[in-house]
């Protein structure tokens, strides 16, 4: 599951990006100099709002870039950010529950808050004082209820409008030098690409000193899903419900670790231990870890979420090494599957919430509804007109030096804070507004001109101006959404089934994949199921999934 917005943390980093401990909502004060004039003192307060956001991606830069400069100028806000990330961010969730001291806004939050009482509904701020969220959202607001009580308490950004698949999101990567040098193969198959890097390991074994990883991965906390879980998913014609396998016809739910598509693709990962392909520390890697690795050119091949690795491959274009960056194929187990990665299915699970100790709700729904105008769109993706992006023949265009800059540098979008809060209540990527021009740079128009000379020949070879071209988007969605954005009740016996089938998992398949021999491969999957059917108790979250599901069904509507 691409949860940008759940994952699971590793290592604390709580980085105070404007100020180090967060305070109430002010109501509405103004942090300027006391006017001078009359007009200075008609202009509209600024007020100052605290948040907490929970991700791992933010860099301290970003609060200092024109972008947020402008973002807060525009919108009459003066937003404190302060980032929670690492395993650590658990703890400070449970902390702040307990407490009852939250800030004005959460960011990038799940059910836990809302199940515990820390977020006000937001209904009725919308219907008052959100016009650009209304028109953005429209119908898909229903999306967004709470099946408890039929409440909105988040806003995400939404994925509602026609995209055009430019950057594929789940995906074989493969090193372009590794395609050049086994003379660019049809990748069709998961034996397509373990006979491609037989071929290239057998000639070439390092880089500046260090071995080669033909496979990478990293399965420690929220990378088990990202490298191990998903992968798995995808290559058997799946869309992303993460734990959950659904039988499209009745909706029941199994949980998918126990599935012969699973233990399928664990004996695919078993093939490549065997022959020396598969790292062997890759099931307690780290995601610093696992990023340094793929920086610095080591990592050959993996299926991954390709937005995870921009930064990584503006690295090896930094160092002199583009040759090192990433195409993205469509991969499937066997001959006879369509590959469904990118068949999106709207729904939603976690986004922007205002919480029940924001003296100034109306402010903050105010700033949450500027995000979402075109005007805040286009400011937090294109960036400041004559800065970041030209308008050319009534189109936005991206200067070329920024461009260059965004592909070379990874610190360069925090910086100038463009397309740097994708998750934030907005449009983004290959979606159109309402003027008709892209919400984003990354688009089907523009995407190719930003590529370098190395990419632009590696799509030639494969018939292709951008790798979106390369996908079938046209499988069929799942009606419920994506399985994963359905919440499972806090402490009920469902979510601690879930709890422990992820910590037995996180022990027990390394291990498998590790296996010998065929037998012994046999023996601790069969072990692994039968531990999480009787130790785990995982049908009691199968059972919760499957009602859960339902219940999606008739809150959106939709007939059976």
């Amino acid at each position: 599951m691409f949860r940008g917005n759940k994952r699971k943390f590793v290592g604390l980093l709580a980085m105070s990006l404007a100020m180090a401990v967060f305070t109430a909502c002010s109501n509405g004060g103004n942090t300027g100099q006391s006017s001078q004039s009359t007009n200075e003192s008609a202009a509209p307060k600024t007020t100052n709002l605290s948040m907490f956001t929970f991700t791992e991606e933010v860099q301290s830069s970003l609060t200092n870039s024109p972008v947020w400069k402008k973002l807060m100028e525009n919108a009459n806000v003066n937003i404190n950010l302060q980032v929670i990330s690492g395993t650590g961010a658990d703890e400070k969730r449970s902390v702040m529950i307990a407490s009852g001291e939250y800030p004005d806004i959460l960011d990038r939050i799940d059910e836990h808050f809302v199940d515990a009482g820390a977020l006000i509904p937001l209904d009725d701020l919308i219907d008052k004082y959100g016009p650009n969220i209304k028109k953005a959202w429209g119908d898909s607001l229903n999306k967004l209820r709470n099946p408890k009580d039929n409440k909105i308490y988040f806003l995400p950004s939404p994925k509602n409008r026609p995209e055009e698949i430019v950057e594929p999101g789940g995906t074989l990567l493969v090193q372009y030098d590794v395609l050049e040098k086994t003379g660019y193969p049809k990748l069709k198959t998961l034996d397509d690409v373990y006979n491609m890097l037989m071929q290239y390991t057998a000639e070439n074994k390092e880089i500046d000193g260090k071995p080669f990883i033909p496979w990478g991965l990293w399965a420690d906390s929220w990378g088990y899903n990202q490298t191990v879980n998903n992968p798995a998913l995808w290559v058997n014609g799946f869309t992303d419900d993460s734990d959950a396998y659904v039988d499209q016809k009745t909706f029941d739910v199994t949980y998918f670790n126990t599935t012969d598509y699973f233990k399928n693709y664990l004996k695919f990962l078993n093939k490549l231990y065997k022959s020396n392909l598969l790292d062997k520390n890759g099931f307690i890697t780290k995601y610093d870890e696992f990023n340094s690795q793929v920086s610095s050119g080591r990592v050959l091949a993996m299926i991954y979420n390709a937005g995870l690795i921009n930064e990584d491959e503006a690295a090896l274009r930094q160092a002199g090494m583009p040759e090192r960056a990433y195409a993205r194929f469509p991969i499937v187990a066997e001959a006879g599957i369509q590959d469904r990665s990118q068949v999106y299915s709207e729904s939603y699970d976690t986004g922007m919430g205002i919480s029940v100790n924001c003296k100034d709700p109306v402010a903050a729904i105010k700033f949450m509804d500027y995000l979402l105008s075109d005007e805040g769109n286009i400011l937090l993706n294109w960036g400041i007109e004559g800065v970041h992006y030209d308008i050319v023949d009534g189109k936005r265009v991206q200067k070329p030096e920024v461009t260059k800059k965004w592909n070379s540098d990874p610190a360069y979008r925090w910086q100038q804070g463009l397309n740097s809060l994708t998750w934030w209540p907005q449009y983004n990527g290959a979606i159109k507004l309402d003027d008709g021009d892209y919400a984003s740079p990354f688009n089907t128009n523009a995407i190719y001109n930003s590529y370098d000379d190395e990419t632009k020949n590696v799509l030639k070879q494969y018939g292709v101006k951008y790798w979106g071209q390369l996908f079938d988007t046209t499988g069929t969605r799942t009606p419920y959404g994506f399985a994963w954005t359905i919440p499972i009740e806090s402490g009920s016996k469902a979510e601690l089934a879930s709890t422990k089938a992820n910590e037995l998992r996180h022990i027990v398949v390394g291990d498998i994949v590790m296996s010998q021999d065929d037998a012994t491969f046999e023996s601790k999957w069969t072990a692994f199921v039968k531990k999480l059917q009787s130790e785990s108790k995982i049908g009691d979250w199968e059972k919760a999934m499957s009602e859960a599901i339902q219940t999606r069904l008739k809150l959106w509507g939709i007939q059976q």
